[in-house]
């Protein structure tokens, strides 16, 4: 069945997790990114079918486009402060990162269209981070809605805020970290420098690809 499907590695766990944010509570893990997508599959399956069995309503299956209104991201962190009200700088630039490198894995094309660079906390959108510098918090009423989004949009926003809502800043950098696209392109870096790399959308489009 079409549903999406969003991994991450878990230091927890020791394992790589993969949610389902269309089907509340379905998850898998497994040792590789390969086997968690595949246990995945078979949660998918189960969901449904005991979700038949209780006469329960299952969700539709996500879009298998997504309809682009060509937000910034200043406006995808505007509807991620509308959700989530208050969060650390680090918690939001991981999730636009996530909404971009998740729409590449899944639809093939961008969120948005703006670059993220491999600075040493991990993806960054330099637009965005021009708006909080030297800020640690920043509030819902800091970036006001104004953006209208497809519907499409809207749902995968929300399944990328639904991964990921229950951990912290630093938390989503970790993640980052272990993930190729910010490592791959940053390369022999030494930890705490900088050199403003764009990491390529082709790198993210393979990696989260699904």
């Amino acid at each position: 069945m079409a549903y999406n499907k969003l991994f991450y590695w878990s230091q927890d766990d020791n394992a790589f997790i993969t949610n389902v944010p269309a089907l509340p509570g379905c998850m898998a893990d497994g040792d590789t990114i390969d086997e968690s997508l595949k246990n995945a599959d078979v949660m998918i399956q189960e969901w449904v079918r005991f979700a038949q069995e209780l006469g329960r309503e299952i969700p539709q299956e996500d879009f298998s486009y997504i309809e682009s209104t060509a937000p910034t991201s200043i406006d995808v962190a505007s509807y991620i402060l509308d959700r989530l009200d208050a969060i650390d700088t680090w918690m939001l630039q991981k999730l636009v990162y996530y909404c971009q490198a998740w729409c590449l894995g899944i639809y093939k094309t961008p969120f948005i269209n703006d670059s993220f660079k491999d600075y040493a906390n991990g993806p960054v959108n330099k637009r965005l981070f021009d708006t909080h510098r030297s800020r640690r918090i920043v509030r819902k009423c800091d970036y006001p809605v104004s953006h209208v989004f497809s519907p499409s949009e809207i749902r995968h926003m929300d399944h990328v805020i639904n991964t990921y809502r229950h951990e912290d800043g630093d938390t989503l950098r970790q993640y980052t970290h272990m993930e190729r696209p910010w490592k791959e392109t940053r390369g022999d870096l030494k930890e705490g420098a900088s050199d403003n790399k764009d990491i390529p959308e082709a790198l993210m489009m393979e990696y989260y690809h699904n």
